[in-house]
């Protein structure tokens, strides 16, 4: 199996703080791997720094053998890395399926289209899917707002599923979510790893 993401001597510093200091790893295609550590301790940042949104002080990442150092978090999106967040991404005024069409809007065309083009940007039957993927048909039309924790990390997750990518990075999936819906979400992704092929980069504690 080839390795869908590398990281060289990957090392990010705030003035005189050094939140990652020399980290290397590699994922082959197909594989879950955890990464684990305590709070403070660089994970999120290492994140950052894969997903361009942070970029390192020293050390190299590749997606797909491509060095990604310096490219923008949208263009590391369409190599098809997607993410969750510890801290949710959810748009709480909109309904659980118009933030998964929001988020699949954020992978394909432009601004221009996105203006002109169908109000549902041709999206509505893929947000269908993950809905009824992630159970979350009982709750489609509810604002997201409205939910329980639990259910909006099941649609931060979704949310992160809607462009079909090949890599996704999982920061804290578990946090602060109760021993039911962490089953239910576990269930989940096991079987989106499962059906897709999808490669999981966990962060927990």
């Amino acid at each position: 199996m080839s390795a869908v993401l590398e990281v060289s001597n990957l090392r990010k510093s705030f003035g005189g703080i050094t939140a990652v200091d020399g980290v290397s790893f590699e994922v082959r295609d197909g594989e879950i791997l955890g990464i684990i550590g305590p709070n403070g301790s660089g994970k999120s940042t290492l994140f950052n720094c894969v997903l361009g949104q942070l970029q390192p002080t020293d050390g190299e990442v590749k997606v797909d053998g491509k060095v990604t150092n310096g490219m923008r978090p949208r263009d590391i999106n369409r190599l098809g890395v997607s993410r969750t967040f510890q801290l949710l991404q959810v748009f709480p005024q909109l309904s659980v399926r118009d933030n998964l069409i929001l988020a699949g809007q954020e992978h394909q065309g432009t601004m221009f289209t996105r203006l002109i083009g169908r109000s549902d940007a041709g999206l509505g039957p893929a947000a269908d899917q993950m809905i009824e993927f992630f159970r979350l048909s009982h709750i489609a039309t509810e604002m997201a707002g409205m939910l329980s924790y639990g259910q909006q990390k099941l649609l931060d997750a979704a949310m992160a599923f809607m462009a079909g990518p090949r890599l996704v990075l999982l920061d804290e999936p578990a946090g602060g979510v109760n021993l039911t819906m962490l089953a239910n979400l576990r269930e989940r992704l096991q079987a989106y790893h499962a059906e897709r092929k999808a490669t999981f980069v966990v962060i927990e504690h």
